[in-house]
């Protein structure tokens, strides 16, 4: 049934949910099991493949999109970008939509569902060899990036940066989001899934990225707010090639609510107990020196969250970019 005469339907009865009820009953079911195919037959390709493939496997809002696009440039190289892979993942990501009354987007979080289930039928169970990126980001900044990019899931509202006021957006920030999954993501998601306990070892924090060799598993983990160049780099001998080019991409500064997105960072003022979660959490100690994390809370505590997302760190100087890589 055509997604124009539901739309009709709809405006007939004078009730615009019918469409995304129509839509999950009649059309859904068929798109789902096609797209299950689809990643199924393409994860079977990139895991027979003369190379291994490349997961880009990490949690949203932490520059994994250009990530992967720039390996996606690198002729003969398989790049899937994934946030969830684990069956438990995505079981608590379906039940937290339900719990918010998201249940109208389950096609989104099918899509995501059935890539991960791909991945971890072809690729993960059997153990086949792959080469993964993850990227980690100040927590902080990471939930507030992320909390901009699905505000109008979380407030069931188009365009809800015009709609909601940013009084409420602000005030509402604590309740309307679930914050503790970037510092749970390594532990519930990452471990469970690949073996590997990126605990388990120091972080060179003062480099920023670290390879880990782990059975089939050639890891890289890296700061999202490294130097570009040195990121092009990291990944360039990843996959064994001369360069690669990064550009920025899915940048909240640059989308349609980036005005809104800006007064917000200006001027939301953050809990102690909540900055102290954040900042002194295993995750955030553990990739992030204590000096910057002791400065980052300053600035989040005294309401200067505008300098906090977009401080620079200390390791990042263009003129370590070649030393740090070629001694790492």
């Amino acid at each position: 049934m055509p997604r124009e005469f539901l739309r009709k339907i709809s405006r007939l009865v004078r009730y615009r949910k019918i469409e995304a009820a129509l839509r999950r009953l009649l059309l859904e079911p068929i798109r789902g099991a096609s797209r299950r195919r689809a990643y199924r037959r393409m994860v079977a390709r990139a895991v027979g493949g003369p190379t291994p493939p490349v997961l880009v496997y990490a949690m949203p809002k932490v520059a994994s999109t250009a990530a992967a696009e720039a390996l996606r440039s690198v002729e003969g190289v398989s790049v899937f970008q994934v946030h969830l892979i684990s069956a438990a993942g995505i079981r608590r990501l379906l039940e937290d939509m339900r719990r918010r009354g998201l249940d109208g987007l389950g096609h989104d979080a099918g899509d995501i569902a059935d890539l991960g289930q791909a991945l971890d039928a072809k690729l993960i169970r059997p153990r086949r060899p792959a080469k993964i990126v993850s990227l980690v980001r100040e927590p902080i900044a990471r939930n507030i990036s992320f909390y901009f990019e699905t505000l109008d899931v979380l407030w069931q509202t188009e365009n809800a940066h015009e709609k909601v006021g940013l009084e409420r957006l602000m005030a509402e920030f604590q309740d309307r989001f679930t914050h503790e999954r970037v510092l749970e993501w390594f532990d519930k998601e990452f471990k469970p899934t690949l073996g590997i306990d990126v605990y388990a070892q120091p972080f060179p924090r003062e480099a920023g990225f670290r390879h880990i060799d782990s059975g089939p598993y050639e890891v890289l983990i890296m700061r999202h707010d490294l130097d570009d160049r040195l990121k092009e780099k990291l990944l360039a001998d990843l996959v064994g090639v001369r360069s690669v080019s990064l550009a920025p991409k899915n940048v909240g500064a640059r989308k349609a609510y980036s005005e809104t997105y800006r007064e917000f960072l200006s001027r939301i003022r953050l809990s102690e107990d909540y900055v102290d979660l954040m900042l002194g959490s295993k995750y955030a100690r553990h990739f992030f020196p204590a000096e910057e994390l002791a400065r980052l809370r300053a600035k989040w505590l005294d309401g200067r969250g505008a300098e906090a997302f977009a401080a620079v760190s200390p390791f990042v100087v263009a003129r370590d970019v070649t030393r740090r890589a070629e001694t790492s």
